[in-house]
């Protein structure tokens, strides 16, 4: 098999796993949606669920969600009033996330996803213990990769064509600002991936909640999720369906990128 590049994004081709210790990751997020319950209307619950975790999540801090209005040709946020409460790691690498209708972990020092979907098992059960949840309609695992320096220069290098696309073409006179591409693809009713790739320019984000980067940087985003109305909430069900969806996006990533990327950010190939 090896560390070659894939025929498609979605096929059964088998690879052999590359483990990337420099992997470009700036955000590795899972989420968990239901619908919305009574008791987390409360904000005893979301204490109780705080204090469960407070070994290995020690900082809390809360805040009321932000939605964001259109309007009159301008983009502004607008506060509701859905708490959010959100419980930090001692060295704040990772971070859960609960409001009424959703939990989430969101890390930046990755250690694989066997050990992301066994903390995400952890914290969906500490959430079981304190309010028993009956469904959920959705789970998603996203990644968040984003390139700066050398590799800008030679994309074509480390991506597939249909991936580097304008960013690794000669342009003539005119430079290249702005290109972000956002693609959607279903492998079922139930399943699919949303994957967002481009380059951006410095003092610029395509996401709120990143960092913006003050140089340019090329950015890769898989978003692979599974929903349906009702969906088992057992932790050991929302782990598997987790690590499931966590391979979905590695495929995509392993046809994304060439040999050249993967030993670039460590792998050995």
């Amino acid at each position: 098999m090896g560390a070659h590049q894939l025929k498609q994004p979605f096929g059964d081709e088998p690879y052999d796993e590359v483990r990337l210790p420099a992997a470009p990751l700036v955000r590795v997020l899972s989420q968990l949606r239901f619908e919305r319950l009574s008791v987390l209307d409360s904000p005893n619950a979301a204490r109780d669920y705080a204090a469960t975790l407070s070994e290995s999540y020690p900082y809390l801090d809360t805040s009321a969600e932000l939605n964001m209005v259109i309007g009159g040709g301008q983009v502004m946020p607008q506060a509701t009033h859905q708490p959010v409460w959100r419980l930090r790691s001692a060295n704040k690498s990772k971070t859960v996330t609960l409001t009424n209708g959703s939990l989430a972990l969101e890390t930046t020092s990755y250690e694989g996803r066997e050990e992301f979907c066994k903390e995400l098992h952890r914290i969906a059960e500490a959430l079981q213990g304190v309010v028993k949840i009956p469904s959920i309609n959705r789970v998603g695992v996203r990644y968040t990769n984003q390139l700066t320096g050398d590799p800008l220069a030679e994309l074509s290098e480390y991506f597939r064509p249909e991936i580097a696309g304008i960013s690794a073409t000669s342009l003539g006179k005119a430079k290249l600002q702005h290109c972000l591409t956002q693609a959607s693809f279903s492998e079922s009713a139930s399943d699919g991936l949303v994957a967002q790739w481009g380059e951006m320019p410095p003092n610029s984000g395509f996401d709120p909640a990143l960092p913006v980067l003050n140089n340019r940087s090329y950015v890769l985003d898989l978003d692979a999720y599974h929903q349906e109305a009702a969906m088992d909430a057992s932790p050991i069900a929302i782990q598997s369906e987790a690590l499931k969806l966590a391979e979905r996006a590695y495929r995509f990533l392993r046809w994304a990128v060439t040999e050249r990327f993967l030993r670039q950010y460590g792998g050995v190939v």
